[in-house]
């Protein structure tokens, strides 16, 4: 997925090739193309969920493991660009809700802007305040990765505007 940039291009017999096995051997492990699928972006949610939740475990200072958990956002994003476009580019049905893993990286941002908001007395609703932090974020990534030779503030400046824009700084 991530050499062909598209999880259009893949079929069980290219994974196959690629993993130097027969189509047999790919056809014991998945029930079709679109359990193949299923499982690669399982597979790419569970990696983000995991960069996202290093992050978090980085510090028990809410404030400083919200601006350590965006950093590995798009730590990811740029280091493992065909994964992030699986997840957030490529949108094809496959025939599911968003996975449980997909659930836990979002929920990962609820979690600390929860902290940060009540560390600062704040009411706001948490899961509103993290989809705007996503946002954000994902647009850092999209014009980084995208235009990379744009002369972009670095990412501590960028994400002292986002925490600063959002009220997610200490009070």
């Amino acid at each position: 997925m991530a050499r062909h940039g598209s999880i259009e291009a893949i079929s069980l017999r290219a994974v196959a090739r690629e993993a130097g096995v027969s189509p047999t051997a790919v056809y014991r492990h998945f029930d079709d193309h679109v359990d193949l699928l299923r499982e690669a972006v399982e597979f790419c949610w569970t990696n983000f969920r995991d960069s996202m939740q290093a992050g978090m475990d980085s510090s028990d200072d809410p404030f400083v493991a919200f601006r350590n958990t965006g950093e590995a956002y798009v730590d990811f994003a740029l280091t493992n660009r065909g994964q992030y476009r699986v997840l957030f580019s490529n949108r094809i049905d496959l025939g599911v809700e968003p996975t449980e893993v997909g659930l836990e990286a979002f929920q990962i941002l609820v979690d600390l802007v929860t902290a940060m908001l009540r560390a600062n007395g704040d009411d706001r609703d948490p899961a509103f305040v993290a989809l705007q932090t996503h946002t954000w974020i994902h647009g850092i990534v999209d014009l980084w990765g995208g235009l990379p030779d744009m002369p972009w503030p670095d990412g501590p400046a960028l994400f002292d505007g986002l925490a600063d824009t959002l009220r997610l700084v200490e009070s």
